[in-house]
């Protein structure tokens, strides 16, 4: 497919992410997002002093969700291995040598203030994986430890099966050590959103290659020299 820009230059379509990872990704996105809102506001409550049924509440919808996210967190993982090309682990993991070139190439554009030629890629950004895999673990730490403490803190399945076993002071000293580690991925989590909004918008400005609009539509547009065709 190709597109007609301001009659002078033709931009090719291709079909970088499948449905699954579009829908997984809105899914996800929306869940952490209601996830970070309904903590912060559960904390908010606690400091503010608004009442402890207000923030067991909260907190109650809070692990609820969380109990969402993890089967469609799941699913992503899953999709790595059967989604298409752009959708598989090997295209965010750089493991090429072409994939680390591209990392540098990256960093020397943002250094260079976006001045330069942005780099061509089709799938994921080399430089953004990097974000991707530290924010996929820290999502996978945070899915554990939510289930665990949705488990001593509300006997909800299936960590309540591995809780329920625990005495009282064991419970208590797994719960504030699974709540140090749940907090310090909450923050890693609202430091990767910056990132990554930083970043999209920053593509979105400068490279004009529809990456805000790609996970809508599924395609990308490049200049047809821009790639070989």
């Amino acid at each position: 497919m190709q597109k007609n820009i301001n009659n002078k230059e033709e931009l090719v379509a291709i079909e970088v992410w499948d449905w699954q990872t579009r829908i997984l990704h809105w899914l996800n996105a929306i869940l952490i997002t209601s996830l970070v809102i309904i903590i912060l506001g559960a904390e908010g409550v606690e400091e503010f002093g608004l009442g402890e049924p207000m923030e067991d509440w909260l907190k109650a919808i809070h692990a609820q969700v969380g109990r969402i996210f993890v089967i469609t967190f799941t699913l992503r993982i899953i999709w790595g291995f059967m989604g298409n090309r752009y959708a598989r682990w090997a295209d965010i993991f750089p493991f090429t040598e072409d994939k680390r070139r591209a990392i540098v190439e990256n960093i020397e554009w943002f250094l260079s203030g976006f001045r330069t030629k942005a780099p061509v890629y089709v799938g994921h950004n080399p430089l953004a994986s990097l974000f991707y895999i530290a924010i996929f673990a820290v999502l996978m730490v945070q899915a554990l430890t939510g289930l665990l403490l949705a488990g001593i803190e509300f006997g909800m399945f299936p960590a309540s099966l591995f809780t329920a076993g625990l005495d009282e002071h064991s419970l208590e000293e797994l719960e504030e050590t699974i709540k140090q580690i749940h907090e310090l991925g909450l923050w890693f989590v609202i430091f990767f959103f910056v990132a990554h909004m930083t970043g999209l918008i920053a593509h979105h400005l400068f490279d004009r290659g529809g990456l805000l609009g790609s996970m809508i539509h599924g395609k990308k547009y490049f200049k047809k020299d821009e790639l070989e065709l």
